[in-house]
Order: structure tokens, then sequence, then C-alpha cells
């Protein structure tokens, strides 16, 4: 199972497909390509300022190794630690550069691959999109990405301490 989040961007207008155009859908989990290609990666997403940090890092850590006197083996092995260590984090940082550009939270979607993912989403999104309102009628319903109280995961009277995960008592 894929599991993607999905952002928009928040002044793409209103004309139902741009606002699709400007959609984009990030996997979690681990970015293979970021592993094997990092650099291809990250100017494939134009992610500038991540770019520019992890020249930044290799080229310091490049440095500190010389000036340290190690070995190329154990350079060898930093530089791999880095290059795991960024593709762990790569679509962390590729939400983060989507929300530097003023993309928005849309939604959370599963699926078996991309394809059905987007397909799930988009049933959904254009569902919720705005209907013009005439005069005299109620508000359309709020899009994905704004809250409804109404639709509330959380029990009612659910105290604001409630424990996450495995145990469901607090101090058991």
């Amino acid at each position: 199972m894929a599991t993607y989040t999905v952002y928009e961007r928040g002044n793409s207008g209103s004309d139902i497909a741009t606002r699709a155009d400007a959609i984009r859908f990030v996997r979690e989990g681990f970015a293979w390509l970021a592993l094997f290609f990092p650099l291809l990666w990250m100017m494939f997403h134009c992610m500038w300022v991540v770019l520019l940090a992890y020249v930044i890092v290799i080229t310091a850590l490049q440095g500190l190794l010389a000036l340290g006197g190690l070995t190329e083996v154990i350079a060898g092995w930093l530089a791999l630690g880095i290059s795991v260590l960024f593709a762990f984090q790569a679509n962390d940082l590729r939400r983060w550069t989507l929300a530097r550009k003023g993309y928005v939270f849309a939604g959370i979607v599963t699926g078996r691959n991309r394809a059905e993912c987007e397909t799930r989403f988009f049933d959904g999104w254009l569902a919720n999109q705005e209907q013009p309102v005439s005069p005299g009628s109620q508000q359309p319903a709020a899009g994905p990405h704004e809250a409804n109280p109404s639709t509330s995961t959380r029990p009612s009277g659910a105290a604001d301490d409630d424990v996450i995960g495995l145990f469901p008592e607090p101090n058991t």
C-alpha cells in the first residue's frame, strides 16, 4: 500500500482545472531515488534551498575529512550514511519546500499505487469543491483542508491528555 500526503497551492485561483494541476502528491516513506541520485532528485523537485544545504554539508564533510587525515574508506562510509539519512528525510524536506512555496495540506490518501491514490483523492476533492452560491441558499460544505467540527473523530467528553499508543490508560 502506498500513502501520499496531498498539497494544494494556496493561491491557485478559482478555476478547478488550474487548481487540480497545481496539486502535489508526496509519498510517505523512504525515497529510493533520493538515495541513489540525491542531486538530480532535488533538482527535479525544485528543492533549491535543500540542494544548497546538501552541497554545503557534503563539501564541509570532505574538507573536515581531508584535514583530519581519515582514510577514503571512512569517508565513503560517512558519505553513505549521509545519503541514507537524506533518503529517509527526503520526502519530509519536500513537504517543507512545498510549504515554503505556499502550498497547503489538502489531505492524505492511501491506495495500491500512485494512480489509484490520485483517483481516490480527486473523486473526493471534486465532490467537495464549492458550488456557486445563489442568493438565499446555504453555504457549501467545507473543502478538504478546512476543519469541519461536526465530523470530529475525537469522542465527546475525551480529555485533552489522552494517551496515544499501545497503552490506553495514562500511568499504566
